[in-house]
Parts: C-alpha cells; structure tokens; sequence
C-alpha cells in the first residue's frame, strides 16, 4: 500500500478517535448518537501453480502478496438514521515505488457508503453502495474472499417481521467515463457500456423469506438484470436485453443437521442476445458427528450447452452472476469465477468435513469430482464429460480477539476435457495452489453520545 493510500487511511482514524475524545468530554445525558469505527488489515501470500486455469507447458507459476485494507464507520441517530462508509484499498506489495511522486496507482475507493432511514420499527430504506447478500450466496454475496469483495449501487427497502422479511433492490448504472469523457455534466444521451464497470445497466430484486419455525425456512427470489453494450457514442442503436432468475431455497438447521435445497430457473436474454433457458438445482446435507467433526455431502447441477458442435443458438447456460463461487466449486476457482469452462455447464460432486479440536483452532477439508453436463467435441471427437477432482484443506487459528491466521493447499487433478475448455496446452496433471493470510480486526471503538 502506498504512502498517500495509508494517510488517507489513518487520517480517518486519527479524525474519528479525536471526535470521539470530544464528544465523550460532553456532558449530555441524552445520548441520542452512536458511533463506532473498526478497521481490517488482510495481507495474503499465494503461491500459485494452476489456479484458474491449468498451466500450459513453459508456464512458470505466481506468487505474490495482495492486501486489504478498510475502515469501516459506522453511525446512528436514534432508531431513525444509520450511515455507513467504509474506505478501502487494496494493493499488492511492491507495485508502488518506495517514494511517493505524483499520481495515485493504489489509491482508495468505497466499499460501501450508504444510508438507511428507518421508517418504522420493522421497515427501512438503504440507498448508496452496499453489499446484497442473500440466503447462502448462491446468487448474491458479499465475495468476501476477494480482496476487493461486492458491492452493488442500488436503493434497497428491507421489511423485517417474526417469521416473514422482504428485501427489494433496484438500481440504474451509467458509465461516463467510457463513452462521455467521464463528463459528469453531460446533457445528452445515456448509451451504456459494462467495460470496467458493473455488467448492468438495470437490476431489479424482490426477495422473501418464511420462516416455519426456529429450524427451517423457505426464501423466494426474483432478478431481473437489463444490459446494454454500447461500442461507441455512435452506437445510438444498442440494443436493450433483459434476463430473468427465479429461485427458490430450503434451509433446516438443527443442533446435529443441516439441510439445503435450492432450485433456480433463468431466461429472457443474455447480454449478447442469445435466448436462454437455464437451470441450477443444489443440495447439501451436514451431519454433526461429536463435538470436534462435522460430515457433509452435496451436489450442484447447472445447466450449460454442448461444446464443439453445432445446433441450437439458444443459451442454456446457467450464469450465478453475483453469487460466492469460490465457497461452492472448488478454492481453485476453476468454475464460474471470473474465469469461463465455454459455457458447458458443471456436475459438482463433494463431501466436505470440518474438525474443531480447540476453541481457537480449525480445519476444512473439501473433495470435489467435477463433470459436464454436456457433450465435449474436439475435431470431431467425443472427449470425456469428466473435469477433474479437486482436493482442498483449509486452517484457522485465533492469535487472539482481534487476529487470526488462516491458510490453505489445493491440489487439482486436470483431464483433458478440462485442458479443452480452459485452453491449456500440455498441462501437468497436477496443478496446486498454496496460501497464507493473516486477519487482523480490531474494534477501535464504540460510543454513545
């Protein structure tokens, strides 16, 4: 992180810490204020011989130390107001010079920076850049794991009762430093364009969640994203396309179960224009074996097209366009994570297990097999549907209430179907993966004035 990123930074906190020295010398005996400030610093060192993608032959491997770091500030007014701004940046060691000159390369941007209005006891507004994270990231979440994680600009309303919540989110995007000169007075024409910018233009969501009891609930969502990919000013025809998801998730949690099921559909159109008509169906079970081991075991089926052949133009791919894909398919990010497998579609079969055997230690352990759906031609040939096993093992230990260290090895096993569908030529086998990241989060402080 450059020199001018963490002044900033610390600026921030050095500002807080000195209001709140002054409001807490206040004698005021209705503290109608609250205001609290916690800051993470998550440097991670990886060492990186496949991941994404297998390596081809000649391909050395990467290593590198990338780093978060965020303020976030938190304050309220009453049960009326609450504001939140978290400043962040993220960097990766060495990539600024050692002396600061001028202009900014790491620089610091928001996270999130919204504001809610209460406007009952079980109902509020939230407008500005924040995280939509809902049921258990299959579709929107947070992408914690990235350094730089999601969030969305949009205006929420959220109703909370008992056994019933609503959320509904809708935003409009513009990207003026594509198409316009980033001129912010612009008085004529709204083309969009997605490049380096959120892959929308429109996005409509309605959700709800029933809950039977303590143990189970049932969560209903609608999403419709709109784009447009406008190539140039001159492109005053681009065309509007709309695609819709409906899904549907069951969730049980008991003192030794836990049970999920899911069930998406999508159509309408992508942002190229293709029809499409998808599907993603998932299920998992974890059983709670003694006090240090839990057992788990799932699948994931979503739809995708044949590769290599010819036929129907229409998109049976299903895309999670904002879910926490690397929670779900494999630490390697091999699948629907920023990086494509041409739109065959994934079997995801796994057992997971995870071992507590202290208070402040773990440890995951995931297996994955990975198969198309679909066919796989190459020249004329049938390749396997079989895309590879992967294997991860994960760690955590808290140094303490505010630092924990955490890290991890994958190794996966390629087939050449996979080697196909990731254009990798003459890959190993085996591709492996290594990381280490320390966690650091402490709470600065929390007041009431």
């Amino acid at each position: 992180m450059d020199s001018f990123s963490k002044i900033k930074l610390f600026s921030v906190i050095a500002f807080s810490a000195f209001t709140f020295q002054n409001l807490s010398a206040q004698n005021t005996s209705d503290k109608e204020n609250q205001l609290s400030v916690s800051f993470q610093m998550r440097p991670r060192a990886e060492f990186r011989s496949g991941t994404f993608r297998p390596l081809s032959k000649g391909e050395k491997p990467a290593a590198l130390i990338s780093q978060r770091t965020r303020v976030n500030i938190n304050y309220q007014y009453k049960n009326l107001l609450t504001v939140q701004v978290s400043p962040q940046n993220v960097s990766v060691w060495g990539q600024d010079g050692l002396t600061q000159g001028a202009g900014i390369k790491n620089g610091v941007a928001f996270f999130e920076a919204w504001a809610k209005l209460n406007l009952s006891s079980s109902s509020s507004l939230q407008i500005g850049r924040q995280v939509i994270s809902l049921d258990d990231e299959r579709f929107f979440g947070e992408l914690d794991w990235a350094q730089g994680a999601r969030a969305h600009d949009a205006i929420s309303f959220h109703l909370n009762k008992e056994k019933f919540s609503f959320k509904a989110y809708a935003a409009y995007n513009q990207n003026y430093k594509e198409l316009y000169g980033n001129n912010l007075s612009n008085i004529s024409g709204s083309l969009y364009s997605p490049l380096d910018a959120t892959p929308y233009k429109w996005m409509q969501t309605l959700w709800a969640k029933f809950n039977f009891n303590s143990k189970s609930n049932l969560s209903l969502l609608f999403n419709n994203l709109g784009f447009q990919t406008a190539a140039d000013l001159t492109d005053v025809n681009a065309k509007n396309y709309f695609q819709q998801t409906i899904g549907a998730n069951y969730f049980y949690t008991s003192s030794d179960w836990k049970f999920n099921v899911s069930a998406y559909t999508q159509f309408g159109k992508t942002m190229a224009g293709a029809k499409t008509n998808a599907y993603l169906l998932a299920f998992f079970a974890d059983r709670k074996l003694d006090k240090k081991w839990n057992l788990g075991l799932g699948t994931d089926y979503l739809s995708g097209n044949d590769v290599g052949t010819v036929g129907s133009q229409d998109n049976k791919a299903f895309n999670p366009y904002f879910g926490t894909n690397h929670k779900f398919y494999g630490s390697m990010d091999y699948f629907y994570a920023g990086n494509g497998h041409k739109g065959s579609g994934l079997v995801d079969i796994y057992a997971k297990a995870s071992l507590k055997p202290t208070a402040s230690t773990n440890f995951g352990f995931a297996l994955h097999q990975f198969l198309s759906p679909n066919k796989i031609v190459d020249n004329n040939q049938n390749l396997s549907t079989n895309l590879g096993q992967e294997f991860d093992v994960d760690f955590g230990y808290a140094i303490h209430k505010y630092a924990k260290l955490v890290g991890g090895y994958s190794v996966f096993a390629n087939t050449s179907s996979l080697n196909y569908l990731k254009n990798s030529v003459n890959p190993n086998s085996l591709q492996h993966w290594v990381w280490l990241s320390l966690n650091i989060n402490p709470n600065i402080f929390n007041t009431k004035f």
